[in-house]
């Protein structure tokens, strides 16, 4: 019987809609940015003020010959993971993505993002590895179960 610990054998990660065969590994995080409030006359702060909410994740995934990230196809469609600098899918009209982490033994979504976009790619390359690329995205929100989906 499963128990209720979450692995990564159990992880799906799609982005949108599409799993992601060749990810490594996903992480995630989620801040809330605080403005100190400090008045004359006073050494201490006198409150913190939320002034934003930001969240972001990062994928590693295995490079496969002739396939870059520029040219990863979601569902067929030609909308690359990563976008160009120019062109087609060019990074001024490539849009967002939607991103969701999930458990394949109970089809929860344990994390879902909405308004995605790859900011930051690096690879990995070393001579007794396997390369993978890694991609760190910007998101508008992330909802896990504590939230509604």
């Amino acid at each position: 019987m499963a128990g209720n610990v979450f692995s990564g054998p159990r992880c799906r990660f799609y982005i949108d809609g599409d799993v992601i065969a060749y990810a490594s590994g996903v992480s995630h995080e989620e801040s809330y940015d605080y403005q100190p409030i400090d008045i004359l006359d006073h050494i201490e702060i006198m409150e913190h003020v939320p002034v934003a909410y930001r969240c972001s994740l990062s994928s590693a995934f295995f490079r496969l010959v002739g396939s870059s990230l520029k040219n990863y196809q979601l569902g067929g469609k030609s909308k690359p993971i990563f976008p160009h600098l120019q062109g087609t899918n060019n990074i001024l009209t490539s849009g967002t993505m939607s991103a969701v982490i999930e458990d394949k033994l109970s089809q929860a979504n344990l994390a879902q993002f909405v308004g995605v976009r790859a900011a930051h790619r690096t690879s990995d390359v070393t001579a007794h590895g396997v390369v993978t690329d890694n991609v760190s995205f910007v998101a508008i929100k992330v909802a896990d179960e504590a939230d509604t989906f």
